[in-house]
C-alpha cells in the first residue's frame, strides 16, 4: 500500500489505505496550530533532557482532560500520569511491569491486533482469545472468561481491553465493564482498559450503555482499583498519529513507580512535551477541537452507513472511534483471496484475520473500514470496494 500510495493529482490510481486507522479530518486546524509560533517555538530549556514520564505541566493539563471529558470518581492528577512514545509501547511497558516473561493476558475476540506485538515482542507476553456472545460482539460472558482462565496453558495476570472497542466501533455496556472488573478481581487479575478513543465518542453512550432502571450512579466504582490501569493517547482524539504520544493512568503508587523506573526507554522529545502543553492549556480551542471532530466523525459515519445500506451490506452498529466492521460474506470467497482482490481494485481495508478472529465462516470475511477521510475519497473507497464485489 505504502508503495503505491492514492493521492487525487500524482497518483490517482493508487491504493486509497482505510485500513490503517488515522483521523484525516482536522488537518487544517491541527496544522494552524502546531505551525502557530506560540504554540512550537524551541526554547533553550528544551534542548536539554526532559523528565522521563513527561513535564509535571503536561502530566497536569492531561490529568485535567481526562477528568474535564471522563468524569472519574477520583479525579486524576499528575501522579496518576505516565507520558510515552506511544501506546504501543507504553503497553509493552505494561507487560514489563505487570507480568513475568511467558505470562499470558485474556483479551476479547476479535481484537486489535496490534496488542499481539505490543505484548509478545518486548515483554513476552501472549495473548489468549475470549469468546464474545454468539448474538453480541461486546458482550462476553463470566463463563467465557471462566473457560479461558481455566484452559490457558501459561499464567494468565490480567485481562485486557479496548473501550471503545477496536475493531468494532463501540463502547461496551456499563454493566459488561464491571463484569471484566469483578471477575478479574476474585481471580486476582488486573485489568488493563485501552481507551485510546475515548474522547471520539459521538453518541450518547451513557444512556445506551446501562441497564434499565438504573442510572450512571450505580455503575461509578472500581472493583479493585490498584489493579485498574488505563491507556490513552493523542494519536486518535487528537489526530496527531506521528507525534507518538501515549498515556498510561494508573491509582496504584507501586505501579507507576515501577513504570517510572523504566520509562527512560519511553520518554518524548521536550520540544512534542510543550507543543502538547500549549494546546492543552488552551481549554476552549481543546473544547472546540474535541466537540467538531465528534460533530465530523458522527456526518462521515452516517454517510457511509447510508452508502452501505443502499448496497445491501451488514455491518456492526457504531458509536466510538472512526471505523466499523462491515460484513462482506456476500463475495462467497475466502477472506485472504477477497482481501488480495480489494487490493487489487485499489482499496485497501483490514480482514478479520488482522483482529485475530477465529477461523470460523461466521467470524471471517469481516473488515473493518474507516471512513475518518474527506467525502471524496470516502465516495471513491467505496465505489471501489462495490466494483470488486
Amino acid at each position: 500500500v505504502r508503495n503505491n500510495k492514492y493521492h487525487p493529482q500524482n497518483n490517482p490510481n493508487g491504493i486509497i489505505n482505510l485500513g490503517t486507522a488515522e483521523n484525516k479530518l482536522n488537518n487544517r486546524e491541527l496544522l494552524s496550530k502546531i505551525n502557530d509560533p506560540k504554540v512550537s517555538t524551541v526554547t533553550p530549556e528544551q534542548l536539554l533532557y526532559g523528565p522521563n514520564p513527561g513535564s509535571d505541566r503536561l502530566r497536569e493539563e492531561v490529568a485535567k482532560l481526562l477528568n474535564r471529558y471522563l468524569h472519574p470518581k477520583v479525579l486524576l492528577g499528575k501522579e496518576n500520569i505516565c507520558v510515552g512514545n506511544g501506546c504501543g509501547p507504553l503497553l509493552n511497558l505494561c507487560g514489563e511491569v505487570l507480568f513475568d516473561q511467558g505470562d499470558a493476558a485474556l483479551v476479547p475476540g476479535p481484537f486489535y491486533g496490534g496488542f499481539e506485538a505490543d505484548l509478545k515482542y518486548g515483554a513476552r507476553v501472549y495473548c489468549i482469545p475470549v469468546q464474545h456472545e454468539e448474538n453480541d460482539c461486546l458482550e462476553v460472558s463470566e463463563e467465557a472468561l471462566e473457560n479461558a482462565l481455566n484452559n490457558a496453558t501459561r499464567k494468565v495476570r490480567a485481562i485486557i481491553i479496548a473501550n471503545p472497542n477496536n475493531p468494532f466501533g463501540r463502547c461496551y455496556s456499563a454493566e459488561q465493564l464491571l463484569r471484566f472488573c469483578n471477575f478479574a478481581k476474585s481471580h486476582g487479575l488486573a485489568v488493563i482498559c485501552d481507551e485510546i478513543y475515548g474522547l471520539s465518542t459521538w453518541r450518547d453512550i451513557v444512556t445506551k450503555n446501562i441497564e434499565e432502571g438504573k442510572t450512571i450512579e450505580d455503575y461509578q466504582y472500581l472493583p479493585d482499583p490498584e489493579n485498574t490501569h488505563g491507556l490513552w493517547g493523542f494519536s486518535k482524539d487528537f489526530c496527531l498519529n506521528g507525534l507518538r504520544i501515549g498515556v498510561t493512568i494508573s491509582y496504584s503508587k507501586t505501579v507507576m513507580a515501577a513504570m517510572q523506573k523504566i520509562c527512560f526507554l519511553t520518554c518524548i522529545p521536550t520540544n512534542i512535551d510543550n507543543i502538547l502543553v500549549n494546546i492543552l492549556s488552551n481549554q476552549e480551542w481543546t473544547d472546540n477541537f474535541i466537540l467538531n471532530n465528534n460533530r465530523k466523525l458522527y456526518k462521515s459515519y452516517i454517510h457511509l452507513t447510508n452508502s452501505l445500506n443502499a448496497h445491501n451490506i451488514p455491518y456492526v452498529e457504531g458509536s466510538s472511534g472512526f471505523f466499523i466492521y462491515i460484513d462482506l460474506h456476500q463475495a462467497e470467497m475466502d477472506e485472504y483471496e477477497l482481501w488480495m482482490k480489494l487490493l487489487e481494485g485499489g482499496i485497501y481495508i483490514s480482514p478479520s484475520q488482522a483482529f485475530f478472529s477465529k477461523d470460523t465462516k461466521e467470524e471471517r470475511n469481516w473488515f473493518r473500514i474507516c471512513y475518518a477521510v474527506e467525502q471524496d475519497e470516502l465516495d471513491k473507497s467505496l465505489n471501489r470496494i462495490y466494483n470488486v464485489l
